[in-house]
């Protein structure tokens, strides 16, 4: 009488519970001195469209002009004007 040995393989994981924040962005013109940037705030999710000078990189906050607080991070020399536009994600 043979004995086979029984392979025990780990539990699946559960998947988490908690929903991950994201943010819609989109770049237009990536390889332009001028690059145009459309995202959501951060925080109260409104539609910006930004003008950021790409020519070296810093980093630079975009502020909300809906909200006031910090809507976007990013790498960019300047930034050139900001404006609010309806959620393209909404």
């Amino acid at each position: 009488m043979e004995v086979q040995e029984l392979k025990k393989f780990p539990k699946p994981r559960k998947p988490e519970t908690e929903a991950t924040t994201s943010q819609h962005i989109k770049i237009l013109d990536c390889n332009q001195p001028v690059s145009r940037v459309i995202f959501e705030c951060w925080h109260c999710k409104q539609g910006l469209l930004s003008e950021v000078d790409v020519s070296s990189s810093q980093f630079l906050e975009i502020q909300c002009p809906n909200c006031g607080r910090t809507a976007l991070r990013l790498m960019a020399e300047k930034v050139i004007s900001t404006t609010a536009i309806p959620s393209p994600w909404q």
